[in-house]
């Protein structure tokens, strides 16, 4: 059984995943009710849910839970989560929380548990980002890498003042969009940053990030992720200078994920919930130890935040 903590993503994204692509129960707390009869889109699942009187009562009665609350609600769950015996199983969004800095403090908590923890790094599960792993350390230093990611924010489009908005919650276009790069450049080996650069009206408002990466015996690779485009873009271009051997990657589509038909899901779901199975599943895999890999992005996230220079930008909203 599965506790899930948060009424947003929490349902929408990791309820089909768990239930429908895991073969999962999951416990619930009483309130998100209404949220979830709102979603006709997730009906198929509620056979699966159970209730319980609230977050407290929910973690009771599960052997592990999902946490997808915003990154200051999430540090503060997961260290309660980590003094109950009967959650063998932990799974957390982006980012950790909300700075490097109590990203890497709420880590040695998650570390010291023993507890099977994995955390929302969904780009190294798709496709594209399972190539990227295999052909960068093939391609060595005689190839180039870069990755543009433009689309319009939801807090763009409707001009939202929500969290996901500002840095110091956890938010803009590093800490909550940015960091699933920085996750994947990590597994991949990068860990240093020769340049990085944000755009925005404050430094509290980050709404462009470029920056570029380098890692021993791995192509340069140049990140661009822009919250402000019209329409989405995601493009990844890894170009062979020279030498026998280097086959070269290009891929070019409307967002990061594949699409509903090409996974088989229903078009109503939300467009992640294949790539949240692949996560999901992983948690029942004890033996894979993802505890580096999550130190070595929380390590990238720090370097690139130390060496970001801050633009001031005033850039046009979407939809005005």
């Amino acid at each position: 059984m599965i506790a899930i903590l948060g009424s947003g993503f929490g349902l929408y994204g990791y309820l089909p995943a768990l239930t429908g692509g895991c073969g999962q129960n999951v416990v619930l707390p009483e309130k998100y009710r209404s949220r979830l009869s709102e979603r006709p889109e997730l009906s198929p699942f509620a056979d699966r849910v159970q209730w319980a009187e609230d977050e407290a009562a929910a973690l009771r009665s599960a052997d592990g839970v999902v946490i997808a609350l915003r990154p200051s609600d999430q540090a503060e769950w997961a260290s309660e989560c980590l003094t109950l015996s009967n959650l063998k199983y932990l799974l957390l969004e982006k980012p950790l929380a909300s700075s490097p800095e109590a990203a890497a403090t709420l880590d040695c908590e998650l570390d010291r548990s023993r507890k099977v923890i994995r955390v929302g790094y969904t780009f190294a599960y798709t496709a594209w980002g399972r190539q990227l792993l295999d052909a960068c350390p093939r391609a060595r230093e005689k190839a180039r890498l870069s990755i543009e990611w433009s689309f319009p924010a939801h807090y763009h489009t409707f001009d939202l003042r929500n969290w996901k908005r500002f840095t110091a919650s956890g938010g803009g276009a590093i800490r909550f969009y940015g960091i699933q790069l920085i996750a994947l450049l990590a597994k991949i080996g990068y860990c240093d940053v020769i340049f990085s650069r944000s755009f925005g009206p404050s430094a509290e408002e980050l709404f462009r990030w470029t920056a570029l990466f380098e890692g021993p015996t791995l192509p340069p690779c140049e990140i661009m992720v822009d919250t402000t485009a019209p329409v989405g873009k995601f493009c990844v271009d890894l170009q062979p200078r020279n030498g026998p051997g280097l086959d070269g990657f290009i891929l070019e589509q409307s967002d990061p994920f594949a699409s509903r038909a090409e996974a088989g899901q229903s078009e109503e779901l939300d467009r992640r919930v294949p790539i949240l199975v692949e996560l999901c599943r992983t948690a029942w895999q004890p033996s894979m130890d993802e505890s580096s890999w999550y130190k070595a992005t929380i390590d990238l996230w720090r370097v690139t935040e130390e060496k970001t220079r801050f633009e001031m930008s005033e850039e046009k909203m979407v939809g005005t």
